[in-house]
C-alpha cells in the first residue's frame, strides 16, 4: 500500500518556466548571476522570461568541466545569451577554446519530423546573426570560433579535438542525432552534456532520438525538472571510443 504524506503548502520560492520550488535556490542570493542574467535575459525571446534555474544549471555545469582544460561547444546558439553567461563563469584557461554551432538564420525547413512540420519548427529562430553574436562575444574573440551553417554541412569540416562540455540546443531531432554522433566520441571522461529541451512537452520527437542514442551506451540520461537533460560521461571513457 502507498502511503500517501500530506504536508501543508510552503511559499515558493522560485515559479517560473514550467516548475516551482520552495527549495534551496542558489542563485537568488548571488548578486554576480543576477547581474550577469540581467545583461541578456531578454535576448531568448526579446521579451523577459525567467529561465534563471534553468540558466544556473547550465553554468555551474560548464564551469566544472572546463577544469578538465578541453574545449568546449554549443550547438544552438541564437543571440548568443547562454553563450555569453557561460563564458563570463566558466573561468576558462587560456588554451581552451569554446566552439559555437548554428545557422546563425533559424531553423532550416526540411529534415524536420511529421510533428515538427506541423508545429512549424522551420523558420523558428530567424532574428540573429553571426555578426550580432560575434559583436557580444567580442571579450573572448580570441577563443572562440563561430562555426556557420546547418550541422550536417560543418561537423565534417570542424574538429574540436576533445570535449569536456557540450550545450546541445537545437529543438529538431535530426540535427540533434547527428550532433551527438560527433560529440559523444570526443567526449572526455567526466565531461558533460546539457540538452536544453530534454524534458518539455514540444519537443518529444528530440527527446526519442535522444533516448534512441543512450539506449546502447553505459550513460543515461538524468531528467531534470527545468526540463533539461544532463549526461555525464563515464569515467571509464577513451576519447574516440
Amino acid at each position: 500500500m502507498i502511503h500517501v504524506v500530506r504536508t501543508r503548502r510552503k511559499g515558493y520560492v522560485y515559479q517560473s518556466d514550467g516548475f516551482a520550488t520552495a527549495h534551496y535556490s542558489p542563485f537568488l542570493g548571488d548578486p554576480e548571476f543576477a547581474s550577469l542574467y540581467a545583461a541578456v535575459h531578454d535576448r531568448w525571446t526579446g521579451e523577459p522570461i525567467d529561465i534563471r534555474w534553468r540558466v544556473w544549471i547550465l553554468l555551474q555545469c560548464a564551469r566544472q568541466t572546463a577544469a578538465l582544460g578541453c574545449s568546449l561547444a554549443e550547438f544552438g546558439v541564437y543571440r548568443g545569451a547562454c553563450a555569453f553567461l557561460m563564458l563570463s563563469n566558466a573561468q576558462l584557461q587560456q588554451q581552451q577554446h569554446f566552439f559555437l554551432f548554428d545557422t546563425f538564420a533559424g531553423i532550416p525547413g526540411y529534415r524536420l519530423t511529421a510533428k515538427e512540420e506541423r508545429d512549424r519548427f522551420g523558420g523558428r529562430l530567424v532574428d540573429t546573426s553571426a555578426e550580432e553574436v560575434a559583436t557580444l562575444l567580442a571579450g573572448w574573440s580570441s577563443q572562440i570560433s563561430l562555426v556557420s551553417g546547418d550541422v550536417f554541412d560543418t561537423l565534417p569540416n570542424t574538429e574540436t579535438g576533445p570535449l569536456g562540455f557540450a550545450h546541445i540546443d537545437l529543438n529538431a531531432s535530426a540535427p540533434t542525432k547527428a550532433v551527438l554522433q560527433y560529440v559523444y566520441p570526443r567526449l572526455v571522461a567526466s565531461g558533460m552534456i546539457v540538452f536544453d529541451d530534454y524534458g518539455q512537452e514540444g519537443y518529444k520527437d528530440q527527446r526519442a532520438v535522444i533516448d534512441e542514442f543512450f539506449a546502447t551506451k553505459p550513460e543515461s540520461v538524468i531528467a531534470l525538472p527545468t526540463g533539461q537533460g544532463l549526461v555525464m560521461r563515464t569515467a571509464t571513457a577513451r576519447v574516440g571510443a
